[in-house]
């Protein structure tokens, strides 16, 4: 069976507006019927991404006549959320005549020297266009404004939002917005009271730096929580597992923990429960990947609610693209919103026949990554 989250499909294409009311324990959508909504933050959080996502970007440099040769960068092909995010590229552009059918998609495994090396040969390989994620958005600048400079877009796929010359358009998630999300809502289940914490993605990314500084914030409305640490899980189950470990060590008491990433929240709560601690402690809201899903499915008294982060931003970013190359008027980012689960409805979501490292999706059965 391959779940499907609602609202994925109307997302791609459409900028939706985040609205802004309380969110936590109590959050609206909670009442909602057990589909996911918009999240629902308090307008006295501001994201860092809103001064500049929406301003315009000419595109008459961009413009091209068909056929397209998109090409896709990727820092790192290892993680189960950008093969998914690649897939979506893959199916967006097959419904776009003017892209040629094949894709060329290189991968710099990790070193943002190689990402830049990749980003020059896909140049000289005469690409029309280029989307990508990141290692660093700031690294591989230098990589990117080459692209631009020769008249070739660049459009981020990798859900973070960077505002650079080398960029000129991002499909994000609101890494600020769905971190004061699940920040909040461990916050009120702990009571505001307690000693958390806090599992990152990989150090420099957008989501690093916007999830800390949204925790941050919120914590600052709860001064009886205490931070113990933060750590860079780099959306790696098995080393958030192995840094949980050691802070098991470390702390004997740990209430919460802040991890909005399922694939690290899965290394971790397999760390608490083998040590005897699972039920000392509470999670905060993490997203759709199936390991964690199935977990929260099994252990109900686990889900603390989920904030998605849809791969489908893949797909978006093509259709950015395609703007781009048609002439037609952009913005520096295009929101991919996330959706709130109240708790209790995220373990209906996992799809107990496929594998931890799938994510509940909206894609034709021909584009699905192999299992």
């Amino acid at each position: 069976m391959n779940h499907r989250i609602p609202a994925i499909a109307t997302t791609l294409g459409m900028a939706l507006a985040v609205v802004a009311a309380p969110v936590g324990a109590q959050s609206p959508s909670a009442a909602a019927g057990g589909s996911g909504q918009p999240i629902f933050v308090p307008d006295t959080y501001v994201s860092p991404e809103g001064a500049t996502a929406a301003t315009p970007v000419d595109t008459t440099a961009f413009k091209q006549d068909g056929p397209w040769k998109l090409c896709v960068s990727a820092g790192y092909l290892t993680n189960s959320w950008v093969v998914f995010a690649l897939q979506n590229v893959k199916y967006q552009a097959s419904l776009e005549p003017r892209f040629a059918s094949d894709i060329v998609v290189t991968d710099a495994n990790f070193d943002a020297n190689k990402q830049i090396s990749d980003i020059t040969d896909l140049i000289n390989q005469g690409c029309t266009a280029i989307v990508y994620w990141p290692i660093d958005d700031q690294a591989i600048e230098p990589g990117l404004e080459q692209a631009v400079t020769k008249g070739i877009p660049t459009v981020n796929i990798g859900g973070g939002y960077a505002d650079l010359p080398g960029i000129v358009s991002n499909a994000y998630i609101d890494q600020y917005e769905l971190g004061v999300a699940g920040a909040i809502a461990l916050a009120e289940s702990l009571g505001g009271t307690g000693k958390i914490v806090s599992m990152l993605p990989i150090a420099g990314t957008t989501a690093a730096v916007d999830q800390d500084k949204a925790l941050h914030d919120v914590l600052a409305n709860y001064p009886g929580i205490e931070l113990l640490d933060t750590q860079n899980g780099d959306w790696n189950r098995a080393k958030a597992k192995t840094i949980t470990e050691t802070w098991l060590q470390k702390y004997p008491q740990i209430d919460g923990v802040f991890s909005p990433a399922g694939q690290m929240s899965a290394g971790m709560v397999e760390a608490f429960d083998e040590s005897g601690r699972l039920a000392e402690v509470k999670f905060s809201p993490a997203d759709e990947y199936n390991g964690w899903l199935k977990w929260i499915a099994a252990h109900p008294e686990m889900d603390s609610g989920l904030v998605t982060f849809p791969p489908a931003a893949g797909g978006i970013g093509v259709q950015q693209m395609t703007r781009i190359l048609s002439g037609d008027p952009v913005t520096k980012g295009i929101h991919v919103p996330s959706l709130w689960y109240a708790p209790g409805e995220g373990g209906a979501l996992a799809d107990a026949a496929a594998p931890d490292d799938w994510w509940a999706n909206d894609l034709p059965p021909e584009f699905l990554p192999a299992q």
